[in-house]
């Protein structure tokens, strides 16, 4: 007849337990999927294996053409979202230009989070507005008027090279 467990010998269990799988943890170390290089890249742009690495797609304006970053900042308000093409998936994506002059590292997908339209922007009124529903957020995408409850989603936006670079992940940090 096996001995009943007493507290130490259960203790003496735990220990011995808890020492070999932190052992075979170490000798036998999981195999797990290696991140690639534009997962690395949108997560930790400033890695030193991402100097030369452009992520996502290059923005681009109504014609096709690539947008250059000095010359949106010099013909943009700063705060006015900025429309431009690039994403597969997006019709549109807005930048925006910061108040210290410079491209934020963030944009707007403009896909209503009520119902999944398309909003516009809306330069009389200062604010996207949806057609579908009439939800309206304001020029960060924050909601102002429901029937929404969330703000528009966002996306990274990557100035390198004398590029802007679309990428479609949201950013690690909401700016707003």
């Amino acid at each position: 007849m096996p001995t009943p467990m007493n507290r130490r010998r259960f203790w003496r269990y735990l220990a011995g337990g808890t020492i070999a799988s932190l052992s075979l943890g170490y000798l036998l170390p999981a195999r797990g999927r290696k991140a690639t290089l534009e997962e690395l890249c949108a997560l930790f742009p400033q890695n030193s294996r991402c100097q030369d690495y452009l992520p996502g797609v290059q923005a681009l304006d109504d014609k096709g053409n690539p947008v250059q970053p000095n010359v949106v900042v010099s013909t943009q308000t700063p705060g006015i979202p900025v429309p431009v093409k690039g994403l597969p998936r997006l019709p549109v994506t807005y930048l925006f230009v910061t108040e210290k002059l410079q491209i934020a590292d963030y944009g707007i997908n403009p896909t209503c989070t009520h119902l999944g339209c398309t909003v516009n922007w809306n330069a009389e009124q200062n604010r996207f507005v949806c057609p579908c529903h009439g939800s309206q957020y304001d020029p960060q995408g924050r909601v102002v008027q429901g029937p929404a409850k969330r703000s528009l989603p966002l996306i990274t936006v990557v100035v390198k090279q004398n590029q802007i670079r679309l990428v479609d992940q949201t950013p690690t940090i909401d700016p707003r």
